[in-house]
């Protein structure tokens, strides 16, 4: 599969991808205008307080890597060296085009099949990787808003964004109960929701889902790997954030780690819309206001907001098209490995 076949995407997307930029850009601009005002505080950024949050995203990549590396088995497991190219190519396309998730997980599953690792073993751990991913990101946000409430008092507001979080992680759960537990009934919905498309016909769609119930199987026998898995996953989203606390603690404002929390998660949780890459407007136009409603200045929330996507959503693209160079220029000197179809 090509690079250029995998970013492959809907006009709609684009066009509600440059809706959600226009929007932002409108709402931030008055914000971005006083920040402007205070634009010296760049050249007074605190650099140790730079590198740390730099320090953190490689430590998120990393960790990313990380849960890709456990999930799949030792048998077919790549080196790490190789699974990072990968996941860093996978990540790279994700910020690069609208519903990024999609075509950065397609093609991860793609490259990872390339490195000799199954192509079930690959659909698996692309779809347990997300599945760990969201699972983690809502127990963070539940985790956040019980400090933010035993600190700061309780809030409706606080209330929802708890349901919202339990009905996510319970709908996870379930899936995951399903397959491990009534693999059948599963089966029985993937049929009915993708057996429509012409490559996916419901014999092939219950074929793969019982394959996904063993592979499942096979990881819950060893609670130690599905530990280092929920573990990397986690740190992926922890040294995120401990990069966006770095960012704007560079311009001289200590936030609140329960309320940079709340707003981190949100902020996520509103990128994972299937609208823009990897939340490009969406995230600034949700961060910005509720750190300022948190207590930051205008000119600290946006520049430091700013400064931590240069590292959480630019650089990965440089790095993401190095990685996936990397791969061409490696299979070029080696012999092509054959995916294992079982």
């Amino acid at each position: 599969m090509s690079l250029r076949t995998a970013v492959r995407c809907h006009p709609v997307r684009y066009a509600l991808g440059a809706l959600a930029l226009v929007v932002a850009a409108v709402f931030l601009t008055p914000k971005v205008s006083e920040a402007l005002s205070d634009v010296h505080r760049l050249r007074g950024a605190a650099i140790g307080w730079l590198v740390v949050s730099f320090a953190g995203e490689l430590a998120s990549l990393l960790s990313f890597s990380v849960v890709t590396y456990v999930l799949i088995q030792p048998a077919n497991r790549p080196s790490f060296a190789r699974i990072l190219r990968v996941d860093l190519v996978t990540v790279g396309v994700s910020h690069a085009v609208p519903a990024g998730s999609v075509a950065g997980t397609a093609l991860g599953y793609e490259l990872l099949a390339e490195e000799g690792v199954g192509e079930v073993e690959s659909g698996f751990v692309k779809v347990s990787q997300s599945l760990l991913s969201g699972m983690l990101l809502q127990a963070m946000l539940g985790g956040f808003l019980l400090l933010k409430i035993l600190l700061y008092g309780p809030s409706t507001s606080n209330a929802l964004l708890a349901l919202a979080g339990s009905a996510i992680v319970a709908l996870a759960v379930v899936f995951v109960w399903l397959l491990d537990r009534r693999p059948a009934a599963i089966q029985r919905i993937a049929s009915a929701a993708l057996g429509w498309l012409p490559r996916l016909q419901p014999d092939r769609v219950r074929r793969f889902v019982g394959q996904l119930h063993e592979r499942l199987a096979e990881l819950l026998a060893h609670p130690g790997r599905l530990a280092w898995a929920a573990a990397g996953s986690l740190g992926n989203w922890a040294f995120d954030l401990v990069a966006l606390w770095a960012a704007i603690r560079a311009f001289g404002h200590s936030p609140s780690v329960a309320l940079v929390g709340v707003a981190f998660c949100v902020a996520q949780v509103a990128a994972s819309l299937p609208i823009s890459p990897a939340g490009l407007g969406v995230v600034e136009s949700s961060l910005v206001p509720l750190l300022i409603g948190f207590g930051a200045t205008s000119a600290v929330a946006v520049l430091g907001v700013l400064t931590w996507r240069v590292f959480n959503f630019w650089f990965p693209l440089p790095v993401g098209a190095l990685a996936y160079l990397l791969i061409l220029l490696d299979r070029r000197q080696r012999p092509s490995v054959q995916p294992h179809r079982a």
